[in-house]
């Protein structure tokens, strides 16, 4: 009866985590897209990042994966920092360069699938969620709903692959998000 009992309890965290994270997604596109149209930039929902990466972390959880993130190895690289200037774009001429676009995917072709949760579930667990400039930021969070303030390299934490990938993933994932490049550099992305 407690077997029972404990397995009835998990599938209702379970439950109650997929909710959370399906009810701040809405992104529709491809995670990271970039599209070729220089007035197509916008910024992710704050609503919607935060209940992503608060739904991951209670899945994660639920799940009982916790601890097995703890013993992923952080990634070490800083070479991509550059893609922060594909962050905190908006509106007419806010795009980015296909040099800034492929730091992006170069951050997350360079780390794993548990490095970028690991991320994901540590930015969920930190302060500082509040929207910061590009080369403010310090949490993957801030740097995904960053408004208006773009066109800067990435410093602190944010300079390693993990976190900019996991930037990537909650940006691509949240509502009303779409990274741009000027027309014609698609290609070069």
């Amino acid at each position: 009866e407690g077997a029972i009992k404990e397995a009835a309890e998990l599938l209702d965290k379970q439950e109650k985590a997929v909710k959370t994270a399906e009810g701040a997604s809405s992104g529709t596109a491809a995670i990271g897209e970039v599209v070729a149209d220089a007035d197509a930039a916008k910024v992710a929902d704050k609503a919607s990042v935060k209940g992503i990466a608060k739904g991951i972390k209670e899945i994660v959880e639920a799940a009982g994966g916790s601890e097995k993130l703890k013993a992923v190895a952080a990634a070490k690289g800083e070479n991509n920092k550059g893609a922060g200037k594909l962050f905190g774009k908006a509106g007419a001429d806010a795009h980015g360069d296909s040099e800034a676009a492929s730091k992006a995917a170069g951050a997350v072709s360079a780390v794993s699938g548990e490095q970028i949760l690991s991320a994901i579930v540590t930015a969920a667990d930190a302060a500082d969620q509040d929207e910061k400039k590009p080369d403010e930021a310090e949490n993957p969070i801030a740097a995904a709903i960053v408004d208006k303030k773009g066109g800067a390299e990435f410093f602190h934490q944010m300079k390693k692959n993990d976190h900019i990938a996991a930037a990537v993933a909650f940006t691509g994932m949240a509502k009303d998000e779409k990274f741009a490049v000027k027309d014609g550099d698609k290609e070069k992305a």
